[in-house]
């Protein structure tokens, strides 16, 4: 939660400067939007980091191993991205980010599905903490990714999209916190 916290009062510096009256000191950089901190510090944090804490949890060495390669994958394409096309970076979310997030996102969750139904650890699925991350990530994911590719839409002129964009989620969010404060209080600590 701290975490989320420190991003969110760094990523809104474009309000804090509006606000004090000094937002002439980005205006027509590549930094006057905050697309690039969040691409970096939420989206791909996240990403890797889920996909890392699922990944504990795989039995077969080969799944570790293709998260791994998708990991690395995705760092790289970040990398060349704001390389090669900084420009992009900072404007908007690439969608090939988005979509590389979700596919990275799925895997992992997909994966940690997989190697519970082969496992004996089924039984008390209901039980584990990893259970409820994987579902909640992957439901949470799915439903906020299409609108990353409608952001063109996410401006002044048209404020029913905005409006719509927000409720979807601040209640993708809820559902997501909730759940994990719900998992937190209920699921007991697994033992090796």
């Amino acid at each position: 939660m701290g975490w989320i916290v420190f991003l969110e009062i760094i990523g809104s510096y474009p309000i804090y400067l509006k606000n004090s009256g000094l937002s002439y000191l980005i205006e027509g950089t590549l930094i006057e939007q905050n697309y690039w901190w969040y691409t970096i510090s939420w989206a791909s944090v996240a990403t890797i980091f889920y996909s890392w804490f699922l990944n504990q949890k795989y039995d077969s060495n080969t799944l570790k191993t293709i998260i791994k390669f998708c990991i690395y994958g995705y760092v790289l394409t970040m990398l060349m991205t704001a390389i090669i096309d900084y420009k992009l970076f900072f404007e908007i979310r690439p969608t090939y980010i988005t979509v590389l997030n979700v596919t990275i996102i799925i895997l992992s969750t997909v994966f940690y599905l997989y190697n519970l139904l082969n496992s004996e650890k089924l039984l008390n699925a209901f039980k584990s903490l990893y259970f409820y991350v994987a579902i909640i990530l992957l439901v949470w994911w799915l439903i906020t990714t299409p609108l990353n590719f409608f952001e063109v839409y996410n401006s002044d002129s048209d404020w029913d999209f905005v409006a719509i964009k927000w409720t979807i989620k601040l209640i993708a969010n809820i559902f997501m916190y909730l759940g994990f404060a719900f998992a937190l209080i209920f699921c007991k600590p697994e033992s090796e």
